[in-house]
């Protein structure tokens, strides 16, 4: 008597499940990834302003050496520079956070100019007084305002990559739906005045 072989069951029903399950799981995974790279991001922008501002104070910090060194001699310059030194203080305290809007963060870098500029004015002054320029004080100075300047630089052009990538990830296919939500605008360049992207260079000389 013939007995009929048991049926194989079909794999259909499972590759369909399966695929509905690798859907869902892909439906999570690519939102929950974008967060987190996003939120990375994110971060590395308020660490590479964190940098912009300690090196800006960095130098804030120095100038008061310089003031003391040539205040009796240069009383007038000391007293415009301490001004915009107290300004800057001020301003970064106001901004521990990178600006949302572009005219607080052009505000910084023109006041960032102006006090390279003023320094250096200030110290190529001082170097002409035979009283000044051959102190080891005021050549220490040169060294450290000099290797802040090139720091400042530098640190400016980290936030800049920082907030390139940040605003390119925002912008991104998914990055776009979840930024807004997140409460996750674009980010402002650290433009700063004309001639900023090269520092300042602090001259000692006779004239």
């Amino acid at each position: 008597m013939y007995t009929p072989s048991p049926s194989v069951p079909s794999n259909s029903g499972n590759a369909h499940l399966g695929l509905i399950a690798l859907v869902v799981a892909v439906a999570i995974a690519v939102p929950w990834y974008t967060h987190n790279s996003l939120t990375g991001k994110d971060e590395s922008v308020a660490s590479a302003w964190a940098n912009v501002q300690s090196n800006l104070q960095r130098r804030a910090d120095l100038i008061p050496n310089l003031l003391q060194t040539v205040s009796q001699a240069m009383a007038y310059e000391s007293e415009t520079l301490e001004a915009l030194v107290e300004k800057q203080t001020e301003m970064l305290a106001r901004h521990p956070q990178p600006p949302a809007d572009g005219a607080a963060l052009q505000d910084i870098a023109n006041l960032d100019k102006h006090l390279s500029v003023s320094t250096q004015h200030l110290l190529t002054r001082a170097a002409a007084l035979p009283e000044l320029k051959a102190t080891d004080q005021f050549l220490q100075l040169q060294a450290q305002l000099e290797g802040t300047e090139n720091r400042i630089n530098v640190a400016r052009i980290r936030y800049n990559q920082a907030v390139r990538d940040y605003n390119s990830a925002i912008r991104g296919f998914i990055g776009r739906h979840l930024a807004e939500p997140l409460g996750m605008a674009p980010r402002v360049y650290f433009e700063a005045s004309d001639g900023a992207e090269q520092p300042v260079k602090v001259v000692f000389g006779d004239g």
